[in-house]
C-alpha cells in the first residue's frame, strides 16, 4: 500500500536531507537493475547472525512468531525507502546478535538468571503525558536502579566489551544517535536523547520484536494488531532477562528499578505477570494534548524511513490505539490491590513538581530526602521544558479534532478528573 499525504503537513521526503534524498534515488536506480538490494528475510537474517558469531542459539523460540511476522510486515506493508530498509536490517541484525550473545553469557554465567528484581516502581501513562519527565525524576534518586539509553539499546556485553576501558557498546550509541539527529533533527524537541540519559525499557522488550518501537517507526498495522490481540507475557519475561543481565553486568545491589514506558498501557496484564509486586504510578494527562503530540511523535518518527506517510492514517490509528490501551489499562488496574497504585495529574505536576512527588513517595512509603530533591532539581534545570526546540503540533494536521478526540475518551477525563489544557473544553 502506498500511503500518500493529507493534511496541512509537508511530504515524508521534505524531511529527508538532500544527500538522503539523492542516495535514495541512486539505490533505487542500482535496485532497479538489481543490484544493493537490502534483504529483510527473517531465515537469511539469523542464518547472517549465526556466520558472524559462530553462536545459533537464539533462546526461547517464542520470539519467532512475532519475528517472522515483523520480517513480512516488512516487506509486504511498510513501503521503506532504501535508507530506511537499510536501516531497519542493521536493527534486527543487533538485536538477533544481542539474543545469540545473551545465551551463551548465561550459558557460562547461570548466577545471572539467580539475580532478584522485587517491587519495581513502574511509569504508567499514555506516551506524551509526561511519564519521561516523571520518570527522570525518580530516577534522579539514586536509591532506585534505572537504565541509561545505550544500554536500552545495547543490553548484553558484546565480544570486545570484556576489558574495555570504554565499553564500545557507548560509543556505538553515541554514533547512532548523531546520525537520528542528522537525519530527524526534529526528534530532539519530541524526545530528549543521549547515551547517559535515564531512558524507558522498551527497548528490552524490543528484543522479543513485541515492541511498539516497530510500530512508531513504520507502517507496519497487521504486526500491530497482533501485539494489540496476542498475550506479551513473553516480551516481558525476557525483559527481565536482559534487566538481570544489565544488573549483573553493573554488579548492582538490590535496589528498586524504576521503570517506564507507554507500552505498559498496552500490556499492563503482562507486567503484572512478571512484577506481581511493582507499584504502579498512573500519569495522566489532557487527552486532547496526549493523543496530538503522540500523532506528531509518530509522524516524526516515520518520515524518516519512508518517502510517503498519510498523517490522516496516522491520526486514526493512534487515537484508536489510545481508546484501547486505556480501557484495557483500566480493566487490568481493576484487578491490581489499590495499595500497589496511585495516579498523579500532568497538570499536578506542572503546578508543583515537589508536592507531586512527595505524594508519591509517601504512597511507596519511602523518604523523599534532600539529595534526591536536590537532584531532581538539578535535572529539571538542566533539562528545561523545550530546551531543544518546542514541540509543535496540531490535530487537525491529522485528521482529527479537539471534539472528536474529546468526545471518544471522556470516559477517561471523568474516571481521573483530568482538566483542559488551557482550561477550556473545546466547542
Amino acid at each position: 500500500m502506498t500511503l500518500t499525504p493529507s493534511g496541512g503537513l509537508p511530504p515524508a521526503t521534505a524531511y529527508h536531507r538532500l544527500p538522503i534524498r539523492l542516495l535514495n534515488s541512486l539505490w533505487r536506480v542500482a535496485n532497479a537493475c538489481g543490484r544493493a538490494r537490502v534483504s529483510l528475510d527473517a531465515d537469511e537474517m539469523m542464518d547472517r547472525v549465526r556466520r558472524e558469531t559462530g553462536l545459533s542459539d537464539f533462546g526461547d523460540p517464542r520470539f519467532l512468531e512475532p519475528y517472522q511476522l515483523l520480517c513480512r510486515c516488512l516487506q509486504t506493508e511498510a513501503n521503506l525507502n532504501p535508507a530506511g530498509r537499510l536501516l531497519t536490517r542493521i536493527s534486527l541484525l543487533r538485536i538477533l546478535r544481542h539474543r545469540v550473545w545473551a545465551e551463551a553469557l548465561i550459558k557460562k554465567h547461570p548466577e545471572i538468571l539467580e539475580r532478584e528484581i522485587k517491587a519495581p516502581v513502574v511509569v504508567v501513562g499514555l506516551a506524551r503525558s509526561g511519564t519521561t519527565r516523571l520518570h527522570r525524576l525518580l530516577a534522579a534518586d539514586t536509591g532506585f536502579l534505572h537504565l541509561k539509553s545505550w544500554e536500552t539499546v545495547n543490553p548484553v556485553p558484546w565480544p570486545d566489551s570484556y576489558g574495555a576501558e570504554r565499553d564500545p557498546r557507548i560509543s556505538s550509541i553515541e554514533k547512532g544517535l548523531k546520525a537520528v539527529l542528522y537525519m530527524s533533527p526534529q526528534m530532539a524537541s519530541v524526545h530528549p536523547l543521549g547515551a547517559h540519559e535515564v531512558e524507558e525499557e522498551v527497548g528490552l522488550i524490543q528484543h522479543a520484536f513485541s515492541s511498539q518501537l516497530f510500530e512508531v517507526m513504520t507502517y507496519i498495522p497487521s504486526f500491530a494488531e497482533h501485539l494489540m490481540q496476542h498475550d506479551q507475557t513473553y516480551a516481558y519475561e525476557y525483559m527481565v532477562r536482559l534487566m538481570k543481565i544489565v544488573s549483573w553486568w553493573r554488579g548492582d545491589d538490590d535496589r528498586p528499578w524504576v521503570l517506564k514506558t507507554p507500552q505498559h498501557m498496552q500490556d499492563l496484564d503482562s507486567l503484572m505477570k512478571v512484577f506481581p509486586d511493582a507499584r504502579l504510578i498512573c500519569s495522566h494527562r489532557d487527552p486532547i494534548r496526549a493523543v496530538g503530540s503522540a500523532c506528531s511523535m509518530t509522524w516524526n518518527a516515520m518520515v524518516r524511513d519512508t518517502d510517503s506517510v498519510d498523517p490522516h492514517w496516522v491520526g486514526r490509528e493512534w487515537l484508536g490505539k489510545t481508546d484501547a490501551m486505556l480501557r484495557k489499562t483500566l480493566e487490568v488496574r481493576s484487578g491490581v490491590p489499590a495499595r500497589q497504585q496511585t495516579d498523579v495529574l500532568y497538570a499536578d505536576i506542572n503546578r508543583d513538581w515537589r508536592a507531586a512527588i512527595k505524594g508519591i513517595y509517601d504512597f511507596l512509603g519511602r523518604p523523599l530526602t534532600d539529595e534526591a530533591l536536590a537532584n531532581m532539581q538539578a535535572w529539571l534545570d538542566s533539562n528545561a521544558q523545550h530546551k531543544h526546540g518546542a514541540h509543535h503540533y496540531s490535530l487537525a494536521d491529522f485528521g482529527l479534532s479537539e471534539q472528536e478526540v474529546d468526545q471518544r475518551l471522556m470516559y477517561y477525563r471523568e474516571c481521573f478528573n483530568i482538566p483542559y489544557e488551557g482550561g477550556v473544553k473545546p466547542a
